[in-house]
C-alpha cells in the first residue's frame, strides 16, 4: 500500500475512533411516555419494578393516592385511584413518607401520620401489575403526644417519637424502628421489628447500650441483612441532669432467633459531638461503613464542611464488622485533591467546604464521597403599618452550590477529586445527607401558599457510575451550560426551576464534558427533571424520572426512561 494512502487510512481510523468516543456519541438514550399535565399539587414518586412495569404514584389531598402503571413497552394503563381509609384524605400533606420499595412483586409505601395526636405508621401494598391497592394496614403506633409534651420534648433537645423503615438492598426483608423518646426506661425507647418479604414479623427486640447507662438514645441508621440480622447505629448520650455529660456512638446487632440485641460502644467517639450519620453495607468485604459528621473539637477532626457560617463540621468514617461489632478502622476525611481542583478550575480562594450528601462503596473498599456546597440563609423582614406598628417576618433559603466528588482509598486517603460549578436556590432549609434519604423517604408536598411552594425536589443533583465514567445529573440554566468558564462566580444563580434544562456532566477520569440530557433547547424551551423522583434500575446505569417540558406558556410532563 502506498505510504500516503496508508497515512490517510490511519488518519481516518483515528478520526472515526475519536468520534466514537466523543461525548456527543456518549449521550444517554432517552425514551418518553405520552404527555400529561404536571401534578402541581401533592407529591409524586416513581418505582421501577422487576417485572418491567413502572409505577407512577401521586399522593393528593383530595383524591388520595393515584397510580398509573406503565408497561414494559412504556404504554400507560388507565389510572387507578385509591382513597385512604385510616385518616381524612385532606391530611395527606401532613403525612411523612418513611419508605417506598418493591417487595415480593408489590409496591410498598410506608406513611407516618398523626391520628388523634398519636404517631402511627401505615403500610400500603399495591399490585405491581395493576396498581390497585391490595392492603392498608396500621403496623405500629406510639403514645399520644399532647401539645405540652411535644413542646417539652423539643425544648429538652430530644427527638420527637418517630418511625424509620429500612429495606435490605439485596433482598425483600426490611425492618421498622419505633423511637419512643417518652419511655421511662432507656431500654424501652428504641424498638426494632424485623419483617420478611411476606410482611410477617420474624424478630422483635429493644436496643440498649451494653451497660444501659445512657438515658437518651436516637437512631442514626440501620442495615437489614436478609433474614439473618438487623444492624443498628445510634447516638447515645447523657446530659448534666441525667448522670453526667457524655456521648458516643453505640452499635448493635439483632440476630435471627434472638430478641436481644448484642451491642457495643465505639470508644473512639467518646465525647465527640456527633451531628448526622448514614451507613451502608459493602457485600464485597462484608463490612458496615458508618459515615458521620462531627463538630471539630477533637484531635484530627479538621473542619472540611460548612452548612452555614455557624456550623463547621469534620467528617469521620467508621468501618465495622457487623457480626462481631469490632471496629476495623476509622479515619477523618481530608480531600486536598478536591480542594486543589476547586482552586485551580473553579477559582476558589479558600478550600472546598461542601457538605456530605451521600457516598458510594466500591468492591475494592474504596469510597466515593458525593458533596455539595450548602449555605442556609435566614432572611428577616420588618414592615410598618399605617398606624406605625411594626412587624417582622422570616424566610429561609438554601444555596445548593458547587458539586464535589472525592475518591478515597480503602485506607481513607484521597486518590482523586473534582468539582462542577453550579448555583441553585431552594426556598426551604435543607440539611446534610439529603441525597442519601430523599428518594426513599421524605417528600416535598406541593400546593398553594408558602408551604406548598417548596420546589427543592428539582434541585441538587444525582450521581451514577457506568461505563467506567461518572455521570452527574442536575438542572441548570442553558446560559450556564454554554458558559465554558469554570469560575463559579460566572454562573448565574438558578432560582426558577421552570427555566432550566437537565444537564448530564460526564467525567472520564481526566476531563468533564456536558450535554443536554433531553436535547438542546431552542429559543425559550426548557426540559427539566424532578430529581427527587429518580428511580434506579439494579444495573446502576438506567433510571426513570419525570421530565417537564416548557415551550413558552405551554407546559407538559412526561415519564422518561434513561440509559447511560
Amino acid at each position: 500500500m502506498p505510504k500516503k494512502l496508508l497515512l490517510a487510512c490511519l488518519s481516518a481510523l483515528t478520526i472515526m475512533s475519536a468520534a466514537a468516543q466523543s461525548p456527543a456519541n456518549e449521550k444517554p438514550a432517552v425514551e418518553r411516555s405520552t404527555p400529561f399535565d404536571e401534578p402541581e399539587n401533592g407529591a409524586s414518586r416513581l418505582l421501577l419494578m422487576k417485572n418491567g412495569n413502572t409505577l407512577f404514584f401521586t399522593f393528593t389531598r383530595k383524591k388520595g393516592i393515584n397510580v398509573t402503571v406503565y408497561t414494559p413497552a412504556h404504554q400507560a394503563l388507565p389510572l387507578i385511584n385509591s382513597r385512604v381509609s385510616s385518616w381524612k384524605n385532606k391530611k395527606m400533606g401532613a403525612a411523612k413518607l418513611e419508605g417506598f420499595f418493591e417487595m415480593n412483586g408489590q409496591a410498598v409505601v410506608f406513611l407516618q401520620q398523626y391520628v388523634h395526636r398519636k404517631p402511627c405508621l401505615y403500610r400500603f401494598l399495591f399490585d405491581g401489575k395493576t396498581g390497585k391497592l391490595v392492603e392498608e394496614k396500621l403496623i405500629g403506633d406510639l403514645p399520644r403526644i399532647s401539645f405540652g409534651q411535644g413542646y417539652a420534648i423539643a425544648f429538652g433537645g430530644m427527638k420527637m417519637p418517630d418511625f424509620s423503615v429500612k429495606k435490605d438492598p439485596l433482598s425483600d426483608y426490611y425492618a421498622v424502628t419505633m423511637l419512643n423518646s417518652r419511655a421511662h426506661e432507656t431500654g424501652e425507647r428504641l424498638r426494632v421489628i424485623h419483617f420478611g418479604p411476606d410482611h410477617k414479623i420474624i424478630n422483635d427486640g429493644y436496643f440498649d447500650t451494653p451497660a444501659g447507662n445512657y438515658k437518651y438514645i436516637n437512631l442514626a441508621d440501620m442495615h437489614v441483612n436478609g433474614s439473618k440480622s438487623v444492624f443498628l447505629a445510634a447516638f447515645a448520650y447523657n446530659t448534666r441532669a441525667s448522670g453526667g455529660k457524655d456521648s458516643r456512638f453505640a452499635i448493635g446487632i439483632l440476630p435471627a432467633g434472638s430478641n436481644t440485641f448484642k451491642s457495643a460502644l465505639l470508644d473512639h467517639t467518646d465525647d465527640l459531638k456527633l451531628r448526622n450519620a448514614a451507613l451502608k453495607f459493602n457485600p464485597a468485604d462484608s463490612n458496615i461503613y458508618l459515615l458521620t459528621t462531627v463538630y471539630p473539637k477533637s484531635p484530627g477532626a479538621e473542619a472540611i464542611m460548612s452548612r452555614d457560617n455557624s456550623i463547621k463540621l469534620a467528617l469521620m468514617m467508621n468501618v465495622v464488622n457487623p457480626q462481631t461489632l469490632a471496629l476495623k478502622r476509622h479515619y477523618f476525611v481530608k480531600h486536598p485533591m478536591l480542594d486543589k481542583y476547586a482552586q485551580e478550575h473553579l477559582k476558589y480562594k479558600k478550600k472546598y467546604q461542601g457538605v456530605i450528601q451521600d457516598f458510594n462503596l466500591n468492591a475494592d473498599g474504596s469510597v466515593q464521597l458525593l458533596m455539595e456546597e450548602m449555605d442556609v440563609i435566614v432572611h428577616t423582614y420588618t414592615s410598618t403599618s399605617g398606624s406605625g406598628a411594626s412587624s417582622t417576618s422570616t424566610t429561609v433559603t438554601t444555596r445548593l452550590g458547587e458539586i464535589g466528588i472525592s475518591q478515597l482509598s480503602p485506607a481513607g486517603k484521597e486518590t482523586g477529586g473534582y468539582a462542577i460549578a453550579k448555583a441553585q436556590e431552594a426556598r426551604v432549609a435543607l440539611d446534610i445527607f439529603d441525597l442519601n434519604k430523599r428518594n426513599q423517604s421524605n417528600w416535598n408536598f406541593r400546593g398553594k401558599g408558602i408551604t406548598g411552594n417548596n420546589l427543592s425536589g428539582f434541585y441538587s443533583y444525582d450521581f451514577f457510575r457506568a461505563n467506567q465514567k461518572d455521570y452527574i445529573i442536575y438542572n441548570d440554566y442553558a446560559i450556564n451550560k454554554e458558559n465554558d468558564n469554570e469560575n463559579y462566580r460566572s454562573k448565574k444563580k438558578v432560582n426558577f426551576a421552570g427555566k432550566t434544562n437537565t444537564i448530564c456532566a460526564i467525567y472520564d477520569g481526566k476531563d468533564i464534558s456536558k450535554t443536554y440530557l433531553y436535547g438542546e433547547p431552542q429559543g425559550n424551551e426548557s426540559r427539566f427533571s424532578q430529581m427527587e423522583m429518580i428511580s434506579r434500575q439494579d444495573d446502576g446505569r438506567s433510571f426513570a424520572t419525570m421530565m417537564i417540558e416548557r415551550k413558552g406558556r405551554e407546559k407538559r410532563a412526561y415519564i422518561v426512561w434513561v440509559k447511560l
